[in-house]
């Protein structure tokens, strides 16, 4: 079985063999794969494994003995799931792998930010403290206990931040595509939600709906001191107009894991503006999430050789 691996860089890294789905039969491994790039690749694969690279009708035409399609991580936006299965191509994401690395990465956004933790250690290894008082401040600090935390989005991902939350002393709030009925947590339209909180973390998967939900309208609605934080998909986000109202001082700050283009470019709206703290899409990276990531991978190839269907999404 030919299995094509399109862009396994950020899955493996330095630390993760890259050997791993060898047992299941010959593997080609390819670091980054382009659109321009699918025509080298080989054109009989049963088994791609995608993460960004997208699996579209361009490819589908070209890997004309496709079976399968494995997608190493949760969204599967990257691939178009309908023409694969008017193709009869099983498409697998990785559901859940994250959850923890998610969330815990999200919170060390919003503390690195109100405890301004880098600034100050690099006053103290820059000789500062030795000039000042035993105890100083280059910025306000911020407590978040009895604050408000609003979450759009209350899967696995949402539900892990929410406790972690609630384990400062937040009160959580929530939107979702319906009540839930939390014990604790407080269900508000998008409009409430961003009138109400403190914070606002994003939680949801990138589809039509969701498509540029924090928009000109949404930040209108939140109030001057509140901070925004994604660190799901970068389209939910419409990035002029949360630059516009960064610039504006509309909101405090928006803390980011994920953007809208991905890597960048040196113009993108929200590179070098104030208040905009942003980290390359590394939420997901620890070893322990990437080794869930790939140990799924394998279970879902055994299913396949098995003639079972394994976290199939189409």
């Amino acid at each position: 079985m030919k299995i094509v691996i399109l862009d396994g860089l950020a899955l493996f890294q330095q630390d993760i063999s890259r050997t791993s789905l060898s047992t299941f039969g010959e593997v080609d491994f390819y670091e980054k794969t382009s659109e321009e790039d699918i025509p080298l690749r080989d054109p009989n694969a049963l088994v791609l494994v995608t993460n960004k690279c997208l699996v579209n009708e361009k490819a589908l035409s070209h890997f004309t003995q496709l079976k399968l399609v494995l997608v190493a991580a949760t969204g599967y936006n990257s691939v178009d799931i309908q023409a694969c299965k008017a193709r009869g191509i099983q498409v697998s994401n990785v559901p859940a792998y994250g959850t923890y690395s998610v969330a815990q990465h999200t919170l060390a956004l919003l503390l690195a930010w109100s405890n301004r933790v880098e600034q100050h250690n690099q006053s103290v290894q820059a000789g500062e403290w030795s000039k000042n008082d035993w105890s100083y401040s280059l910025s306000p600090l911020t407590e978040w206990a009895n604050k408000k935390m609003g979450i759009i989005g209350m899967g696995n991902i949402g539900q892990c931040f929410a406790s972690m939350a609630e384990s400062l002393g937040m009160q959580v709030y929530y939107h979702h595509t319906r009540d839930l009925h939390l014990t604790n947590r407080t269900f508000l339209s998008k409009k409430e939600l961003a009138q109400t909180c403190d914070v606002i973390s994003l939680h949801c998967p990138l589809n039509p709906q969701t498509d540029q939900l924090i928009n000109a309208e949404f930040l209108s609605w939140m109030p001057q001191h509140a901070v925004l934080i994604n660190s799901s998909r970068g389209g939910l986000v419409d990035s002029l107009a949360l630059a516009q109202a960064l610039k504006d001082k509309q909101i405090t700050a928006a803390l980011l894991d994920v953007l809208d283009q991905e890597p960048p470019s040196s113009n993108h709206p929200l590179i070098g503006i104030p208040h905009a703290f942003i980290t390359p899409h590394n939420a997901w990276l620890s070893r322990e999430a990437r080794t869930r990531i790939i140990q799924s991978l394998l279970t879902t190839l055994s299913g396949f050789m098995a003639g079972k269907a394994i976290n199939q999404v189409n």
